[in-house]
């Protein structure tokens, strides 16, 4: 018996949505790799839903229009079925109605179907994921593990690790390094692109640089060409590796120390902590390029259990006579 050959997004809904990344192209170039790459992710996500459980319907049609409060709970409720919380349901929600922001403008529908439905409400459970907080020995053990099992963990997997650490950088940034930003010598990649257009440096130190060395010669006795540092092996060619392979690499180095969830950020926050705990908060938010240090402290400092602040408290009440 053989296997119903899957059905294609529909091409009028792909048609569409690339004439609105043409038009963003053409207004905000410096963010069309980061931000309007997320929106892009999140709306073939949507198209995806139509096309599976929505009979692949026109996404601009005057019946999707009309029936769009009922369209967007039921896809609501699909993403709540997978497990998105509802901060991730409203990035979700701001791609699709940017695009139905550009379609009324250009009088190509005549309203914006999310007028009418409202955002949902963000909780402190919806900001924050578990924090993981590597110890040094943890870091260790991370890397030890990875060296010597080959069979499960490659070159671009300690790359990654390291480089993570070394820069603090975000995945946006670490996802998009290119080898024609690099200066080797400097231990540096110049002009990355990060969170909301930002241009910043991604540093790296000698044991990192060792590792890129032995990557670019792997990839010279393959005969790989690519900017891109990251890359994946897909249909015959090497791509730039997605954020979401990078996210199941970093994963799956969690496990080797017992951590299930464990994501790109949560390495962000460790050398983070790591950094402000031996120096000040300061320190910390000018590695993780934060513009207010108050964002270092709620989001990316271990908080202190009570018992740890009453026994410094303590201890500086000696040290002050009391």
């Amino acid at each position: 018996m053989k296997n119903k050959k899957k059905i294609e997004i529909n091409p009028k809904n792909i048609e569409i949505y690339e004439k609105y990344l043409r038009s963003c192209y053409i207004k905000s170039r410096d963010t069309i790799d980061t931000t309007y790459k997320v929106y892009k992710s999140n709306m073939h996500q949507f198209l995806e839903y139509l096309r599976d459980l929505e009979n692949n319907r026109y996404i601009i049609s005057d019946s999707t229009i009309k029936n769009f409060y009922d369209i967007w709970e039921r896809y609501a409720n699909e993403c709540i079925q997978k497990g998105n919380n509802n901060r991730t349901i409203n990035n979700k929600r701001t791609a699709i109605s940017t695009f139905y922001d550009w379609c009324e403008k250009r009088d190509i529908i005549k309203y914006n179907p999310f007028r009418k439905i409202d955002t949902l409400k963000i909780t402190s459970n919806d900001l924050r994921r578990e924090s993981y907080f590597l110890t040094q020995k943890q870091i260790w053990e991370i890397n030890y593990h990875m060296e010597k099992d080959t069979k499960n963990f490659d070159i671009q997997d300690r790359i990654l690790f390291n480089l993570f650490l070394d820069s603090v950088g975000r995945i946006s940034a670490i996802h998009s390094l290119k080898i024609s930003q690099l200066k080797i010598e400097e231990n540096i990649f110049e002009n990355v692109r990060e969170k909301e257009g930002y241009i910043v440096s991604i540093i790296f130190f000698n044991e990192t640089k060792e590792l890129i060395k032995k990557w670019f010669e792997i990839r010279k006795e393959k005969n790989i060409e690519s900017d891109f540092l990251f890359l994946t092996y897909y249909k015959d060619e090497y791509k730039q590796m997605t954020k979401e392979t990078i996210r199941n690499r970093v994963k799956k180095m969690g496990k080797i120390i017992g951590i299930k969830s464990f994501y790109p950020h949560s390495i962000r926050k460790t050398i983070i902590n790591i950094i402000s705990s031996i120096g000040n908060i300061s320190d910390g938010a000018i590695l993780a390029n934060h513009k207010d240090s108050k964002v270092t402290s709620e989001y990316y400092i271990k908080h202190q259990k009570q018992n740890d602040i009453k026994n410094r408290l303590i201890d500086l009440r000696i040290k002050a006579g009391l």
